[in-house]
């Protein structure tokens, strides 16, 4: 029996989470933009509720980032430079990973007005949707599979802060902030 502990996920792994495999979809499939959109929206969400808006803004960021990056890749056909290398994006959450992430989308709920409780469950459907729960669930994911662990995704969510700011003093010059994608980070 493998008996192999985990760190449980904490919110703004969740964010992080569902960052990750937002810009996974929108490298995949260049015309998810409106479930990019809404798993976007879930993560606000989410990031309101747990009071961490400031920790979840590279992550909108991010994902603003890649979903222009996927427009103009429709409009034109031209693929755009990532923030962060998509091959870095294969690994998803196994089944426990995204139990945490609908039951903590459902916890954050609760409080919530309904029209933001839809938002998180639409936003829970289209994550357990494309990381093939279902199947995790019933034993039918290749057993070779690569699974993303709390730590991965704290390093990922690193890895977008770092290449946002470098990005940032490029494009600044390294004087000052720039709002470029989502909302504005201090460097």
């Amino acid at each position: 029996m493998n008996t192999k502990t985990r760190t449980a996920l904490t919110p703004i792994d969740l964010c992080t989470l569902i960052a990750h495999e937002t810009v996974s979809l929108l490298n995949v499939i260049a015309d998810t933009l409106d479930s990019a959109s809404q798993l976007r929206e879930g993560i606000a969400i989410a990031a309101s509720a747990a009071g961490m808006e400031e920790n979840a803004a590279p992550l909108l960021s991010w994902i603003d980032r890649e979903a222009e990056s996927a427009r103009e890749f429709v409009a034109t056909g031209q693929d755009t430079p990532h923030l962060i290398d998509p091959d870095v994006l294969f690994p998803v959450p196994d089944a426990a990973a995204q139990m945490d992430v609908v039951w903590m989308l459902f916890q954050s709920a609760v409080e919530l007005p309904q029209e933001q409780r839809q938002v998180l469950l639409n936003a829970a459907r289209i994550f357990t949707e494309m990381g093939g729960m279902e199947d995790m669930l019933l034993g039918i994911c290749n057993p070779g599979a690569v699974f993303l662990t709390a730590e991965d995704l704290q390093l990922e969510l690193e890895e977008v802060r770092t290449a946002l700011q470098a990005e940032q003093i490029h494009s600044s010059g390294g004087d000052e902030p720039v709002q470029k994608y989502g909302t504005e980070m201090e460097i």
